[in-house]
């Protein structure tokens, strides 16, 4: 085989090498995240809810952790929501409560001490550089005793000084790495840059999300143009993230999911302003360049008629967003392993 054969083959496999898990335009989500961040941060900031509940599901898991974080990775931190809800208390009311609630608050209060103590420094990594430092000068970081950094660099390229292997405690991410075009990629360098025996604790959108949201469009555009375009994003099944993690090197799964029903929506435009707001629009490369308004009024219809709800004679739409827990360790030497199989001292037929 000559020089030029040889050189075009294998100039091919690095092409496809670089394009095979390219579904989303990571440009056009760089723009997306970082515009209303940057021209209405304080519209930005309205729009936080669904990270900052996720945040705080997240710290309630790592209240179960009792061993040490001394240097923790927060990858692809957006604004940060993950360091506000540990430094915010929560409020605990006097009354209209009941008293479970109240003592959930109190120890959620109690976790974000103890983790707060446990950090000793929080690396926060984002692509936009907008959205990381929206909040940098607001008073609750204060109440971080450790030292916080902010890095701008790709997730996705993985190529920043900051992301040496062996180098952190704990990695959590949260909500960001549905946008990832090559995810058995990243995860397994997340796994490079834990310390042996580090922790993973990582969400994602999954694939029911804004399913309500995604059949009306379907419908819409299928009676009114005969087919389909991509406009929403394709999401991982729950019942893949087990395989993603043992393939990137994760051992010691927990993996759960959780649907936040988001009410109150008065049409699907208002719901789209908010998904455009947070920078969670349609990202995939192959999507139409608008949405025809006659399709959008059917989808509106179509939403109101399948899956509206009806409060105080209005119906106002609800939105569906499936969310992916998902907690692994780096495998090393010094972890528990299960016992060999034929090792077990009870029988189950006495037990049961």
């Amino acid at each position: 085989m000559n020089r030029i054969a040889k050189r075009f083959l294998a100039t091919s496999a690095e092409s496809i090498q670089q394009t095979q898990y390219n579904v989303f335009d990571r440009g056009a989500k760089l723009k997306h995240r970082s515009l209303i961040p940057r021209s209405n941060p304080s519209l930005s900031r309205k729009k936080d809810y669904l990270k900052d509940d996720v945040a705080i599901k997240t710290i309630e898991r790592l209240g179960f952790i009792t061993r040490p974080m001394d240097k923790v990775l927060d990858f692809g931190s957006h604004n940060g929501s993950f360091l506000k809800n540990l430094c915010i208390t929560e409020d605990i009311p006097q009354q209209g409560i009941d008293q479970a609630d109240v003592e959930m608050l109190k120890q959620l209060n109690k976790d974000k001490e103890s983790i707060r103590g446990k950090i000793k420094e929080l690396v926060m990594f984002d692509s936009s550089e907008a959205l990381l430092n929206r909040d940098i000068d607001e008073e609750y970081a204060k109440v971080f005793p450790g030292k916080v950094t902010r890095v701008v660099g790709d997730e996705e390229r993985f190529n920043h000084e900051v992301l040496k292997e062996n180098e952190y405690d704990a990695v959590i991410s949260n909500l960001s790495l549905h946008w990832i075009n090559n995810l058995p990629q990243t995860l397994a360098n997340i796994n490079k840059v834990l310390k042996p025996d580090g922790l993973f604790m990582g969400t994602l959108y999954g694939g029911d999300t804004l399913y309500e949201l995604r059949t009306s469009l379907q419908l819409a555009e299928l009676e009114r143009r005969g087919g389909i375009s991509p406009r929403v994003s394709p999401l991982v099944r729950v019942n893949d993230i087990g395989n993603l993690l043992n393939r990137a090197g994760f051992g010691m799964l927990t993996i759960d999911a959780q649907d936040i029903v988001v009410g109150g929506f008065p049409d699907i435009i208002s719901l789209c302003e908010d998904l455009q707001i947070m920078g969670e629009q349609n990202a995939v490369l192959s999507r139409s360049g608008y949405l025809p308004k006659d399709v959008l009024l059917a989808a509106n219809e179509i939403y109101k008629s399948l899956h509206g709800e009806v409060h105080d004679g209005e119906v106002t739409l609800p939105a569906t967003f499936n969310v992916i827990f998902m907690i692994g360790w780096k495998k090393s030497e010094d972890q528990p392993k299960p016992l060999e199989r034929g090792t077990g001292q009870v029988n189950l037929k006495d037990i049961l």
